[in-house]
């Protein structure tokens, strides 16, 4: 019994001069500050390509006028603008048919058709010529559908080169649209017109000598 109660007296003895060395000397637990998943350089996005975007360049205006009848006053003056391309494309769609109508009013017209993988077949207005099949780099099938972006704009005085019409002077800009921009469903075509009237176009009228059409998609 002695020696038990000895042993448990050394115990005792013991848990205390350990928790007095615990308190004499306190536990450090090192715990890190919550870092953010940046890297401490400059970010830098991964590049992304844009589409890329195909330009045309009109014929000369042509004078649509019509004749007045007999006894009623002359109808306001009207131009016509018509692409040198049958069609634009730019990868798996197309822009064609593109005409654009000027009227002494203001007034303005602009039509044209879309086609995003456009089917061949038997359509006589398809920018696909008979026979032809889409064939382009890049593997567009599985899209359903893409943004179309149009953008018109009128030129002055701008002569061309109508072997090379993508080099001509410079040239003022005198008209220019808010950019047209709409969805084209795969296989289904849409033909498309703007219409209404413009300051810009009854001001520089006469002046409007070449139209720029320029095309992309998202």
């Amino acid at each position: 019994m002695k020696w038990r109660a000895l042993k448990t007296v050394a115990c005792v003895a013991l848990a205390a001069t350990a928790s007095v060395g615990f308190a004499e000397f306190p536990r450090h637990v090192a715990k890190p500050k919550p870092l953010p998943g940046i890297p401490g350089y400059d970010y830098r996005p991964a590049e992304v390509r844009p589409a890329p975007t195909a330009t045309a360049v009109s014929l000369e205006k042509v004078n649509v006028t019509p004749a007045p009848a007999p006894g009623q006053p002359a109808r306001p003056a009207t131009q016509a603008y018509q692409l040198v391309q049958a069609r634009m494309q730019v990868d798996h769609c197309f822009l064609s048919r593109v005409a654009v109508a000027f009227h002494e009013n203001g007034e303005f017209q602009i039509s044209f058709r879309a086609d995003q993988n456009p089917q061949p077949g038997d359509d006589i207005r398809s920018p696909l010529k008979p026979g032809e099949r889409l064939n382009v780099p890049l593997q567009t099938t599985q899209l359903k559908r893409n943004t179309f972006i149009v953008k018109v704009r009128g030129y002055a005085a701008a002569p061309i080169n109508q072997a090379r019409p993508n080099l001509f002077p410079g040239a003022p800009v005198v008209v220019e649209f808010p950019p047209m921009e709409f969805v084209v469903q795969r296989g289904e075509p849409a033909s498309k017109t703007f219409t209404g009237n413009a300051a810009a176009v009854a001001k520089y009228f006469p002046l409007v000598d070449r139209i720029e059409v320029e095309f992309t998609y998202k």
